[in-house]
């Protein structure tokens, strides 16, 4: 995921932190697991457009709900790569019925609210299935025992 920059919207990473409700070693962290891009250098400093504070805002709200932080590696270079939730959990996606349409929508619309509609499979993706891994949420980040 590329930085956006240039739109005025540009952060350091004090200002991200603050933004987002955390702190400046947390948004390192995640940056040095991966999880959330490096900034864009401008001379010495950082900066930080939308698409960091989505991923940050979206990394914090998952966290919150129980996905550890090696859960979130697997989704978010899942949707990084274009693949379907169902080829994350390695299952084949739904079958579509006239009733199960109604069900469908109802889980895009939940997938939207918790930032998996671009891991919801596709039309092209449905026919065919791969095992790939397993998720489970496990342990949950305490910043009191970080180092």
């Amino acid at each position: 995921m590329a930085p956006t920059t240039g739109t005025g919207t540009d952060l350091t990473i004090d200002e991200l932190a603050a933004a987002s409700g955390t702190t400046a070693r947390r948004v390192r962290s995640l940056q040095t697991l991966g999880l959330l891009p490096h900034p864009e250098l401008r001379g010495r400093t950082g900066l930080y457009g939308p698409a960091h504070q989505d991923r940050l805002a979206a990394i914090l709200r998952l966290q919150d709900k129980g996905f550890s932080l090696e859960s979130l590696g697997i989704l978010f270079a899942a949707l990084d790569a274009g693949r379907s939730l169902a080829d994350v959990l390695g299952v084949e996606g739904p079958a579509l019925t006239r009733s199960s349409a109604a069900e469908t929508e109802r889980a895009t619309d939940t997938a939207e609210l918790y930032g998996f509609a671009d891991l919801q499979p596709s039309n092209s993706a449905r026919g065919r299935s791969r095992r790939l891994l397993s998720l489970v949420p496990t342990t949950m980040w305490d910043e009191s025992e970080a180092s």
